[in-house]
């Protein structure tokens, strides 16, 4: 972040004419605006609002705006009230039934007459969907929503009054209500001290922090299941502004259209329509004076898992936004040379994608909004000038995914009874139901394809106006060569599920219904009756947790299973004589917010995993074999694990990292009996530390890259790896392959010869599953995690993270391995 002039910047901020917002203005008839209600200028230089002073505008707003109604629609991850602001006229606000209907109807069109379909067009009303502040430190659009939720529901002039008139605009006051007190309170702690620009100590979301906008495939988190319900099943918006803010030395704010590479499972005509928007507001913002405007850059219509990108395959117009920021509320000065150009070229000047670069100078949070806002006017004269467009390209793009594509004919995906991890099945089926997607199970055999598949198979229709949705999220991709990935480059939600699923070409044959409730068909748990457990079903980590925290008698190996809730679990010899009792669990914390660390949590309290978050100061204090058996190092680099954060950004408390106090304190829990668990990014801080005789290939090899793909790791003959299957599909982002050294190399790094048991390799043919490599040879065959037996303890190295956002419900099965069993 860019430090600023507190006193002047006050002075500029007198000047500040952006808005002519009185700081306490006489009371009108009307509601009162944002400004009015906090008594100062709306976005003002140094002020942000906590999350009871939002909420208390809207109710205010609701209560005497007729034009206003808000709605509590559940509770945020910590408990915070989560809200959707609706906002028509009033005709529209009394017949808001018929306008779901006729969304509904637009959004599903099978079944429907040509006549049924013209009416929802004409009697339809345009459902927009805003969600600003997604990310709490991003926090402008949190007041931009008062403001545009104010004229939406006040003003009689345009685009507002049409904008009533033609649609339904629901405005999420915030998608991380959680996150705006965090950030407020954090600024307003450090306001006028040296660390006013620091990053938070914590995660602004409890589990994902930035990570929340990666969630809305696998939906793990609260915000993410209320926006998909909202979403999917009550207002079936035809299009969704999702606003945010990027770094400060680039242009000044980002509209589509995105970057190449475009991803085929997305309606041509919801891209075109997404364009189209994104290019009448740079004329509209442009007009308004506005510069530093750019398209086409930096984000691209690929990826999957975004608030933006998901509903798009959805046959939504997904729009994302970018405003340049400034250190929370505190204004920033940069001059030309500070700036960088958005395309990447050495010089900063003007493009067809950045028709008019803004000169530097002052930057600020009202800057910020008024930005948001003529984008925001932009948008709602798109929609106003012709409402029916927007209807009829949702309709048409629905129609086009109900129908088979005639050139590849797929007809289904099949999730077959075979399946053991009934776990994840039932997560994978959560997942699709809450994002609108139809199921249906087999009453009878299948024949798909010439095969024959059990009753009670799950089928996935691609006839069915989600079917892009389901394509994209089921299919293994290939990466265009030659472009970059903005985000991952490859996923397969089924596979890193560890499912088998299968793609059906030709007509089903058999008798199928649908699947109302999330309750799978019988025909899983009978397929596979519970004997000697092999922990291949995740349900059974969770009902071992449960019993080891209740410290009652263990099991081993009876042959009547036949409830994993019902009855204690019994294990199989092999893995029953490994564990005791529950393990006393440390997260490692540093206090600089890890995204992964929360991820890391949340795995573990999804399967009901007690553990303790171990801080610097904890560990430098020795003798952790006293309070834990396990600690877990999450991927977290090693400069940050060995040196923390500086004492120039934050209070002497939680500066600093392990430092040497702390390594020694981890090397002697470890040679203690304690066992150390360390992951991707931590493994080198590890390795030096231990002197394994371990080389990263992946640093060694030129020309070897992969960004965020799916690849598929082969599992090593181990009593830790006893019954798991003999493959494991994971995520690769940045992550490790090992060798051994040499005999030589062992003497240069002054290795110790420690005896090192690979649990897993790379596979050593075909690793690449989905996404993009280069040179795939290089990691193919070496190891991905490995155990080091040090002392009377171990450590686990995991060369990638098995917990990667949750998505990889695969790899869950070998973080509790490595923690539970040893």
């Amino acid at each position: 972040m860019i430090r600023t002039n507190r006193t002047l910047a006050l002075i500029f901020s007198l000047t500040l004419t952006t808005f002519t917002l009185a700081a306490k203005p006489e009371p009108t008839q009307v509601p009162a605006s944002p400004a009015q209600f906090l008594e100062r200028p709306l976005a003002a230089d140094f002020e942000l609002v906590d999350w009871t002073t939002v909420e208390s505008y809207y109710q205010q707003l609701s209560k005497t705006a007729p034009t206003v109604q808000m709605n509590e629609v559940g509770q945020s991850t910590e408990g915070r009230r989560f809200y959707s602001v609706v906002i028509s006229s009033e005709a529209n606000l009394a017949n808001l039934a018929a306008i779901k209907a006729a969304s509904k109807t637009i959004a599903d069109p099978r079944g429907k007459s040509e006549e049924q379909l013209a009416k929802a067009v004409a009697e339809g009303k345009v459902v927009l969907m805003i969600t600003p502040t997604m990310h709490s430190d991003e926090p402008a659009a949190t007041e931009m929503g008062m403001e545009l939720a104010w004229h939406l529901a006040t003003s009689q002039e345009e685009p507002w009054k049409s904008m009533r008139a033609e649609a339904v605009t629901v405005i999420l006051p915030s998608l991380n209500p959680d996150g705006i007190d965090h950030v407020t309170h954090w600024y307003k702690d450090n306001l006028g001290t040296p660390y006013e620009d620091s990053s938070l100590p914590e995660l602004y979301q409890k589990y994902a922090g930035h990570d929340n906008n990666r969630d809305f495939f696998a939906l793990t988190q609260v915000e993410s299941q209320l926006l998909s319900e909202l979403m999917y099943d009550e207002w079936n918006p035809q299009i969704l502004w999702d606003v945010h803010q990027q770094g400060s030395a680039r242009e000044r704010f980002f509209v589509p259209p995105y970057k190449d590479p475009l991803n085929e499972n997305i309606d041509p005509q919801i891209v075109a329509a997404l364009n189209a928007i994104g290019n009448r507001a740079v004329l509209d913002m442009t007009r308004d004076g506005l510069t530093g405007i750019a398209t086409g850059v930096s984000y691209d219509n690929w990826w999957n898992g975004g608030n933006r990108s998901v509903p798009a395959r959805a046959n939504i117009v997904g729009i994302l936004t970018e405003a340049a920021s400034v250190n929370y509320a505190s204004p920033v000065f940069l001059k030309v040379s500070d700036l960088r150009d958005p395309l990447g070229r050495s010089e900063y000047r003007a493009s067809n994608r950045f028709v008019a670069p803004w000169p530097g100078g002052w930057w600020r949070q009202a800057d910020i909004v008024n930005y948001e806002l003529s984008f925001a006017r932009s948008l709602l004269g798109s929609i106003g000038r012709e409402p029916k467009i927007w209807l009829e390209t949702k309709l048409a793009a629905a129609l086009q995914a109900s129908t088979i594509d005639e050139q590849s004919k797929r007809q289904a995906w099949l999730i077959t009874t075979d399946n053991e991890d009934i776990g994840a099945v039932q997560r994978l089926i959560d997942s699709l139901q809450q994002l609108g997607v139809e199921l249906h199970t087999s009453e009878s055999i299948l024949t798909a394809d010439e095969r024959s598949y059990a009753p009670g198979t799950i089928i996935v229709r691609c006839d069915q106006p989600h079917s892009r949705l389901v394509n994209d999220l089921f299919e293994w991709k290939l990466f265009p060569k030659g472009e970059t990935p903005y985000d991952v480059s490859g996923w397969s939600l089924p596979t890193l599920f560890g499912l088998h699923v299968v793609e059906v070409v030709q007509p089903l044959e058999g008798e199928l219904s649908l699947l109302k409730t999330g309750k799978l068909p019988e025909a899983f748990a009978e397929a596979h009756p519970q004997k000697d457990w092999t922990l291949r079903d995740s349900r059974q980590w969770t009902a071992l947790n449960r019993h080891l925290v209740s410290e009652e008698p263990f099991q081993v190996a009876l042959k009547d299973e036949k409830s994993i809730a019902a009855n204690p679990p019994r294990l199989e010899p092999e893995l029953a004589n490994r564990v005791e009792r529950m393990p006393r669990v440390g997260v490692y914390a540093p206090w600089r917010a890890s995204i992964d660390e929360g991820w890391l949590r949340w795995t573990l309290d999804y399967f009901e995993t007690p553990y303790q978050r171990v801080r610097n100061s904890m560990v430098r204090a020795g003798n952790l074999r006293a309070d834990f058996d396990v600690i877990l190092i999450p991927d977290i680099v090693s400069s940050i694990v060995e040196e923390g954060r500086s004492e120039s950004s934050t209070a002497a408390a939680m500066a600093g990292g392990l430092d040497t106090d702390g390594a020694v304190a981890l090397e002697e829990f470890v040679r203690d009996g304690g066992k150390l668990i360390v992951m991707e990014s931590a493994t080198p801080w590890a390795i030096d530390l231990f002197r394994l005789p371990l080389i990263d290939v992946t640093e060694e090899a030129k020309g070897f890259s992969c960004s965020g793909s799916v690849v598929r790791g082969e599992v090593q003959e181990h009593e830790l790896t006893h019954g798991l299957n003999a493959t494991i599909p994971f995520m690769f982002t940045h992550s490790k392959a090992w060798r051994e050294t040499t005999s030589k190399e062992s003497e240069e790094l002054d290795a110790v010869d420690y005896q090192v048991e690979p649990l897993l390799r790379y596979a050593s043919r075909r690793v690449l599953l989905s996404g993009a490599m280069t040179k795939p040879e290089v990691i193919q065959g070496q190891m991905a995690w490995t155990r080091v037996q040090c002392g009377e303890g171990s450590i686990h190295l995991f060369g990638f993270r098995p917990y990667y956002r949750g998505w990889t419900h695969a790899s869950f099965h070998l973080l509790m391995r490595a923690i539970m069993f040893d």
